[in-house]
């Protein structure tokens, strides 16, 4: 059976310090949307994991999905195995969190087919162990994410928003990203409030979502991508409401007041970038 994978966005990203173990800690606002790797994940009598992948280039052990797959086998002495086969649609590297989004998969679907009975807080806790945005990905819709990703409040009352992503086809290290940020220690002004984000979401007031889109790492990635400003203001031009690098980039977002308006933008600027998708927050 096909498990969908489903990649995410950040409607927030706050950088705090960095911790001794490395992680920063962090404030987000995370919301899951449509786009999304396809996985199979069957138990099998050998006692390895054997991941598969339509992208040749993540066939090996730096798998998120691979190391997910590991650590449980590990931690609860499991005496079978598994073979994971991703069928790849979500960007590598590319702020939208398709490497973390296919480990939470695999965590929550060998819990079941191993009958470990693992109870979420013990997943959430594995999950920390793999990534900083793994956690927010054993749940559904959106969440105030904070810590080092760890700590998650889901949304209860989130809604549909009408999307279109802008992937430009290269790749931006998250590593990248956060060694830049701790070296330049930016201060960044912003008028949007992450308070004000998470109420205008369960009031499902889109305009309020659009005022309150920010990411600490944008400054950061548009300035050494200056064709991110470029797809930030093509967007804005074709009646987004805002828009906003994800991540750390390099994958732009704009939202949109109604699906017409997000597909008539879809349509007119598909062919300008190696990846435009039409999507929607679930």
């Amino acid at each position: 059976m096909a498990i969908n994978s489903y990649a995410k966005i950040n409607l927030y990203l706050k950088i705090g310090r960095k911790l001794s173990s490395g992680y920063h800690n962090i404030q987000s606002v995370m919301q899951k949307i449509e786009l999304n790797d396809s996985m199979t994940i069957e138990p099998i009598a050998e006692d390895k994991i054997i991941v598969e992948c339509t992208n040749k280039e993540l066939e090996n052990e730096k798998n998120l999905a691979y190391k997910a797959a590991l650590l449980l086998k590990s931690k609860y002495k499991v005496r079978q195995g598994a073979r994971i086969y991703i069928e790849k649609n979500i960007p590598i590297e590319a702020g939208l969190g398709g490497g973390s989004s296919d480990a939470a998969t695999t965590l929550l679907n060998l819990n079941k087919l191993w009958g470990l009975k693992l109870k979420e807080k013990q997943l959430i806790d594995l999950a920390a162990q793999i990534g900083s945005d793994v956690p927010f990905f054993m749940g559904e819709g959106a969440a105030l994410v904070e810590g080092i990703g760890d700590k998650i409040k889901r949304i209860k009352k989130s809604f549909s928003i009408n999307i279109v992503l802008i992937n430009p086809g290269f790749r931006v290290s998250t590593k990248w990203a956060y060694s830049v940020f701790d070296k330049q220690k930016p201060k960044i002004k912003t008028k949007a409030d992450i308070k004000n984000l998470v109420k205008a979401i369960e009031k499902k007031d889109i305009k309020e979502i659009a005022n309150n889109l920010h990411n600490d790492f944008e400054p950061i990635v548009t300035k050494k991508y200056k064709m991110l400003n470029d797809i930030k203001t093509n967007l804005m031009r074709n009646d987004a409401l805002n828009a906003c690098v994800s991540g750390s980039g390099p994958t732009v977002f704009g939202i949109f007041n109604s699906i017409y308006e997000a597909r008539e933008a879809y349509f007119k600027i598909q062919y300008d970038y190696p990846f435009v998708f039409l999507t929607k927050t679930i």
